[in-house]
């Protein structure tokens, strides 16, 4: 038996061959693997733009180039937009909603027009013009009532001749049932100042709301009026004249189709 500790160490030492066999094995199949597989440039730029700007959200420059796999590249990657629903399909449908809506307003612009030219024949027949008058805003209908005839000057309280012309308002309103209604009451600008009215604004609410209980009362569907009252802000002549404040004294029905 040999005691050289040279010899020993030598013997120690075999399994390093052994090894390497198999590091150099195992790199050949690596190597194998990696010629069978088939990467485009575009994917491995996509993979290395996807890690550097994971590291770095505001974009990163691409530090290798693809081909070459050496560094100096100069592709600029900037993270992508964050868009939310912006596609052909989404354009489409957008589009197809708006022409469907301009549709949907302009046959309901149809109907109030058509209903205003009834409602004005109906007001002729029942020799109510002088008092009366419908007009047409786009898709509403407005019904203006001369104040006067409905209410004694400073009052609220509804005068004998509102019933003949209110009658003839229930029929219209219960004919078009699909029509929300919106009481107006407008005064004119000589001020008011009294116990019970303050000022023209408690006058024209007041107002607007007696016409409101009155219809509540011949059953027209109380979820389908408003009242509001708007003294002397909205007039439609110039407060310069007795005649023109007669004007401006009047109570307005606002039908709109719900």
């Amino acid at each position: 038996m040999n005691d050289d500790p040279l010899f020993e160490q030598e013997d120690v030492a075999d399994w390093i061959f052994t090894y390497a066999d198999l590091m150099s094995l195992l790199l050949v199949f690596f190597i194998l693997l990696f010629s069978m597989t088939k990467v485009s440039k575009y994917t491995l730029e996509s993979a290395l733009s996807s890690i550097q700007i994971a590291m770095n959200s505001s974009g990163a420059n691409l530090t290798q180039d693809p081909e070459m796999h050496s560094a100096g590249g100069v592709n600029v990657v900037k993270p992508e937009e964050h868009q939310i629903g912006v596609n052909d399909d989404f354009v489409t449908s957008a589009t197809n909603t708006s022409g469907a809506a301009e549709a949907l307003e302009e046959e309901k612009r149809k109907e109030i027009e058509e209903m205003t030219a009834e409602i004005h024949e109906q007001i002729e027949v029942s020799q109510l013009s002088n008092v009366v008058s419908v007009q047409q805003n786009g898709d509403q209908l407005i019904i203006t009532v001369d104040g006067q005839t409905l209410f004694e000057s400073g009052d609220a309280e509804l005068s004998w001749q509102a019933d003949f012309i209110f009658e003839e308002l229930i029929k219209m309103f219960q004919f078009y049932y699909e029509f929300s209604i919106n009481i107006k009451g407008h005064t004119d600008n000589v001020p008011i100042r009294t116990v019970k009215f303050p000022s023209n604004w408690e006058l024209s609410a007041i107002r607007a709301t007696t016409v409101l209980r009155y219809f509540l009362d011949q059953n027209i569907a109380p979820q389908r009026m408003t009242a509001t009252g708007y003294a002397d802000s909205v007039p439609i002549a110039p407060n310069d004249t007795e005649d023109n404040r007669a004007l401006n004294r009047r109570v307005e029905f606002v039908l709109e189709k719900n």
